[in-house]
């Protein structure tokens, strides 16, 4: 019988003794923890209120097309300097963009290789599997350029339906008109599902293309019709997931406040500089570290309920409550 309980509890035994997993959620959290849309939006909405949700939305593209702008104008202006700095510049440029690439090449690589790696975990039962960092590393390489595009083309779908819902309160600012509302309305009616929805489906794109080698196609026709048919039970593991994230996160953030807030306080009252730096690096770690752990965890119950999905497939808890 299928049980989000027995699931979860799986993936969380996954992550809790396989720590070397840690180490690739560290890095995926850049593609799967704090990068997954549909937490994103939820954490917004019940944070932040629908428009002000929104707002905050439209401000971030906004944000990169300014942003993307400044750097292509900073770039002509600076063929107006001299031979060394215009040299000295362009090393820091391609130094930065080598560790970019790679940054990017590591967070990618990473996210397939937990994938790969929770599979095998879950289908073995030896204690000694032999897995390492380095052969998960080296598997997820060869799905590196089909994983980027899918994260790549998702995003952009993603992006550009957020974007078209913040366009009513564009113009609102401009003039407060009720069909601009409407509009709004209508549109958040529309696109945030089609949002949510494309995230959950590049999740199983993602898993077929890593576990079952599908091309690029495929793994999105693939991921399209195990969504479809199973959006119930996604919806509902994402809003667990969500909830389940979103305890761990107050509970984190009450502990450092307990533990970490009065030390910081008294560093500043006895003016000890040194005091108030260690702590809030020890903090930025214990916050880091938090990521990666339930970056890997979110990970394994994804895949896990990927794999369950496909070769049993399941009723969501709503289905099998109205069947009674």
């Amino acid at each position: 019988m299928f049980s989000y309980r027995a699931l979860f509890r799986q993936a969380w035994e996954i992550s809790w003794r396989h720590k070397y997993l840690w180490f690739f959620g560290l890095f995926a959290s850049v593609m799967v923890g704090g990068g997954s849309w549909e937490y994103q939006i939820m954490t917004q909405n019940f944070n932040q209120g629908l428009i002000n949700g929104s707002y905050v939305r439209l401000e971030s593209v906004l944000a990169l097309g300014g942003m993307a702008q400044d750097l292509v104008l900073g770039f002509i202006n600076l063929f107006s300097y001299d031979i060394w700095t215009i040299l000295n510049v362009l090393s820091f440029l391609l130094v930065a963009l080598t560790l970019l690439v790679f940054f990017v090449w590591l967070a990618v690589t990473s996210q397939a290789a937990l994938i790969g790696s929770t599979k095998k975990l879950l289908e073995t039962k030896k204690k000694e599997n032999g897995l390492s960092i380095r052969g998960g590393l080296t598997a997820g390489h060869n799905h590196f350029w089909s994983v980027l595009a899918l994260n790549f083309f998702s995003r952009i779908l993603i992006s550009f339906a957020l974007f078209l819902i913040g366009l009513p309160l564009l113009f609102m600012v401009i003039k407060d008109n009720g069909i601009l509302a409407a509009i709004y309305t209508i549109l958040f009616i529309i696109f945030v599902p089609v949002a949510m929805s494309l995230s959950l489906l590049v999740k199983y794109a993602i898993a077929y293309e890593v576990l079952e080698n599908k091309s690029l196609i495929a793994a999105w026709e693939h991921g399209w019709h195990l969504f479809i048919k199973h959006w119930l039970i996604s919806v509902e593991a994402a809003v667990i997931l969500f909830l389940i994230n979103f305890v761990a996160s107050g509970a984190l953030v009450i502990l450092l406040s307990l533990f970490l807030l009065p030390l910081i306080v008294l560093g500043m009252l006895f003016q000890a500089g040194w005091l108030v730096i260690a702590i809030v690096l020890l903090g930025i770690v214990i916050i880091i570290f938090f990521g990666s752990v339930m970056t890997t965890f979110q990970t394994a119950a994804w895949t896990n309920l990927f794999l369950r999905l496909k070769n049993e497939g399941g009723l969501a808890k709503l289905e099998r409550v109205f069947r009674r």
